[in-house]
């Protein structure tokens, strides 16, 4: 999935659940930056989702991890990076 400007906050926290287990893997490693990506910068300063919630300070760490695992094994990847209503590969 690619998220867009018209993708909704849980599409983004979809994406973001389904690629949880993204170490070994870059493609879902490249999955879930996309998702970390786009709540960073479309953020309110948490969100509370029934019982589960959200810090926004994590996402930046897990950003960070996930970066550095892509420098390392993600050759050959096709990395997407949201900037407002287009995707960059």
């Amino acid at each position: 999935m690619s998220l867009t400007s018209s993708s909704t906050r849980q599409d983004a926290l979809d994406q973001y659940n389904d690629n949880l287990n993204w170490q070994g893997n870059a493609a879902k490693a490249a999955l879930a930056i996309e998702a970390v990506r786009w709540l960073l910068v479309n953020r309110a300063q948490s969100i509370n989702h029934g019982d589960r919630s959200l810090n926004y300070e994590s996402l930046i760490d897990e950003k960070q991890r996930l970066e550095e695992y892509i420098k390392k094994h993600g050759s050959g990847v096709n990395r997407a990076a949201f900037t407002q209503g287009r995707m960059l590969t």
